[in-house]
């Protein structure tokens, strides 16, 4: 799930600096702020095993797309994994994007990551024998103005030669032979065509069914209360349903990823947005390529329908962002105006009284609240659904006939974490991914690879969790 495309959205970026800075024309209360309890999840069903197993090779905590994706990687090679998730497979982030498995201006340093996962998404269907929704349909955006073009063509610039990178700025006929007519006079387009979507319902439970062929164990509603050590390494986790022991442990949380982290002494530096997505009926002679325009984006769904979300979202105001916003100046810079800050009392209120440390013999923070679910802005997604169909009437039979919300997590330089954690041997992260499906598929092979002890087939040295610790400056990246 993605909300601008200039840069991905930093969290904390407006909400710090409207809640440190200047209340003025913060949006308290306002739609999108708050978390839905109980959430439901909207991916297909996975079957869970019964029993968690007394001895593992590897302990995934998560079963989100970076989760399933190492875990499937893992088993592929004969280790024996378990997959532990609090809720239900793709209960959250994963099972609520919009979708889009693309690179467009995105930072150099993402490259490399996004060009494996495009090669590893074209066979995946036939790796999991399964249908994941993957297609690659292209991506197209569309600018208004010469300015916007102008950025489109400074961004490719940057990029030339870059792995997994095919885009080109077209127009006129070429932009005529792939989006429906608009009516509409554009500056330009940039269309990639190596760019395509998966569907977020399908991905992590073909990936999670495909690892129990392999081996693996899927347990959903079984949230990992901590971890267990002996001699300085990791031993293995503490379940609701008892311990496993472990030599490694995988920690892709997602949203959830800083409360453990905290709880072993470990600082992500994550931060988490909302946004609200739809799905629209199909309509006759629709388009069969993805889109992006300066206030809509819509992508073509495998059933025939159609995704649609906007490219804005909310930034929660939490205690995480205030104490943090020294070091989101970096974010606040480039993303102001891009992100509504709202405070909800009661999503502030539930981060502040979170503890940092709870017994492992009892139920954990985790087991409160299985599926994470912000509530849904629908008077937003309308008003979208509108502009789009004034803008491409072929659009105007379609309604909305499903809306969700979803939580987006990034870290302080928008750069997601896949690394050992070297005070602790045996545990992993693999999180704060804000373009997870995108990146899952290498995201997973890489993490597969550290626990191995193999060498990744990407250089991993700008995920590196020890960069927010080590001195190293954090500069926001795209």
């Amino acid at each position: 799930m993605k909300i601008s495309r200039r840069g991905a959205l930093v969290i904390g970026a407006a909400s710090a600096a409207a809640a440190v800075g200047s209340w003025r024309g913060l949006g308290l209360h306002k739609p999108g702020g708050a978390i839905v309890k109980p959430g439901v999840g909207r991916a297909r069903s996975v079957r869970s095993d019964a029993a968690a197993p007394a001895v593992v090779d590897v302990v995934v905590i998560g079963g989100g797309n970076i989760g399933c994706a190492a875990g499937l990687t893992l088993a592929e090679r004969g280790l024996r994994v378990a997959i532990c998730e609090k809720g239900v497979i793709a209960g959250e982030a994963s099972g609520r994007s919009v979708g889009y498995v693309d690179s467009q201006f995105l930072d150099p340093a993402k490259m490399e990551i996004i060009g494996r996962s495009k090669a590893l998404w074209r066979t995946l269907n036939q790796r999991v024998a399964a249908e994941t929704g993957y297609r690659q349909t292209g991506l197209v955006s569309v600018f208004e103005t010469q300015a916007a073009l102008a950025e489109a063509q400074a961004w490719l610039a940057s990029v030339k030669g870059a792995p997994g990178v095919d885009a080109r700025i077209i127009s006129g006929s070429q932009l005529d032979g792939l989006l429906p007519r608009s009516g509409r006079r554009w500056a330009g387009a940039m269309f990639q065509p190596s760019d395509g979507s998966a569907e977020p319902t399908l991905f992590a439970p073909s990936l999670a069914d495909a690892a129990r062929r392999h081996g693996a164990v899927i347990l959903q509603n079984c949230a990992v209360r901590g971890l267990q050590t002996a001699a300085g390494r990791v031993s293995g986790v503490v379940t609701e349903r008892g311990p496993i022991a472990a030599q490694a442990v995988i920690l892709a949380g997602g949203a959830w990823s800083p409360l453990m982290a905290r709880s072993l002494g470990l600082d992500l530096g994550q931060f988490d947005a909302h946004a609200s997505v739809a799905r629209m009926a199909g309509v006759r002679d629709g388009p069969a390529v993805s889109a992006w325009g300066p206030d809509y984006c819509w992508r073509p769904q495998i059933d025939g329908g159609y995704t649609l979300a906007a490219i804005t979202g909310v930034a929660p105001i939490t205690p995480a962002l205030l104490a943090n916003s020294p070091r989101l100046l970096p974010a606040m810079r480039r993303m102001w105006g891009e992100v509504l800050p709202v405070f909800n009392g009661s999503t502030f209120l539930d981060q502040l009284t979170a503890p940092a440390h709870w017994a492992l013999d009892a139920p954990s923070p985790f087991e409160r609240n299985r599926i994470l679910t912000p509530e849904v802005r629908r008077s937003l997604l309308d008003a979208v659904a509108v502009a789009l169909k004034a803008k491409y009437p072929v659009f105007a039979p379609a309604r909305i006939v499903e809306a969700w919300g979803g939580v987006i997590s990034t870290t302080l330089d928008n750069m997601p974490i896949i690394s050992a954690v070297t005070q602790t041997p045996g545990l992993y992260l693999g999180t704060g991914f804000y373009y997870g499906l995108t990146m899952a598929p290498a995201a997973g092979e890489a993490l597969a690879d550290l626990v191995t002890g193999q060498r990744p087939a990407i250089d991993l040295s700008a995920f590196q969790h020890q960069r927010f610790s080590d001195g190293s400056p954090v500069a926001f990246r795209a």
